[in-house]
């Protein structure tokens, strides 16, 4: 099992391809409120005008003093949340994938495999008591839910039969069901326990510690899928950078690097996560076959 952390990671180093970004250590432990900090080395790169990473934090550099290699720092920069880090923690300066973007690229890769072009979900099964007369029953713990996957009555210990004739109704008044989600019987069902099976969207993570298979629920054999998904996410905005007109950027030249050879050597990344996400769907598929409710 990884963690987010772990798939960033991973996807960093694909995506550096060998190259080693300038770093420093910590030389004493700061709080989420300090606004300077001291590094171990001497600090070359690491001067005004520059933005360090520490995890998952950027800090902008508004002044350095090499001589006690200081650093006067602007926390919490460019979105991040300013935290409290230990001595000897590695800052990157000026880094070309910040880990927090690459985060917020994962989550939104994990939002994607759950969209119906992808045809990815998590399953969720649980156990709902019925009472046999009314219609229309609650669905609890409904979050994230995307379609009915098999609703089966407990008959015996060993007999769970399918109830058919059964369907999802969304956008129900909370007054009446506390989830907005209701299961729809269209013929009689006799009171007892209901095992209802469920789609469901891949969950959110919200640091780079969660667990990739225990907080958002994301199979082992989909974590290769999500990493080219980051790589994908974090190279979209290369090819817009090399057209700025408003100041000189990138010095390489055209016939060099010429225009669209970033999109371009993302197309054998696009074709194997498209590969990836269809064998995974396929899995599902025969795993949870469609059952026709008549």
């Amino acid at each position: 099992m990884s963690t987010a952390g772990a798939l960033i990671t991973r996807a960093s180093r694909q995506l550096l391809s060998g190259t080693v970004e300038e770093r420093n250590k910590l030389a004493t432990t700061v709080t989420s409120a300090d606004g300077q900090i001291v590094m171990t080395y001497d600090l070359n790169g690491f001067r005004e005008g520059s933005v360090i990473e520490i995890d998952s934090e950027l800090m902008y550099v508004w002044s350095s003093v090499p001589s006690t290699k200081t650093l006067v720092v602007e926390r919490g920069y460019d979105g991040t949340t300013a935290a409290a880090h230990t001595s000897g923690a590695v800052s990157i300066v000026n880094p070309r994938f910040p880990r927090q973007q690459m985060l917020d690229a994962l989550n939104a890769d994990l939002d994607d495999l759950s969209s119906t072009m992808n045809g990815l979900f998590r399953v969720v099964a649980q156990d709902i008591s019925y009472n046999g007369s009314d219609r229309q029953i609650n669905l609890t713990s409904a979050s994230g839910i995307i379609d009915l996957l098999d609703v089966r009555l407990r008959y015996l210990a060993s007999d769970y039969p399918m109830i058919r004739k059964v369907r999802l109704q969304r956008d129900l008044p909370t007054a009446d069901f506390a989830s907005g989600i209701a299961i729809v019987f269209d013929e009689p069902v006799m009171a007892g326990t209901l095992r209802v099976v469920t789609k469901r969207e891949f969950t959110r993570v919200t640091a780079e510690a969660n667990n990739m298979q225990t907080v958002a629920f994301l199979p082992l054999t989909c974590e290769d899928i999500v990493e080219m998904g980051v790589i994908l996410r974090m190279m979209n905005g290369r090819e817009i950078k090399r057209n700025f007109i408003e100041s000189q950027g990138d010095t390489r030249r055209s016939d060099e690097v010429p225009p669209g050879s970033i999109r371009d050597s993302l197309t054998n990344i696009q074709r194997l996560r498209r590969e990836r996400i269809t064998a995974e769907s396929a899995r599902l598929k025969q795993q949870y076959p469609l059952v026709f409710r008549k």
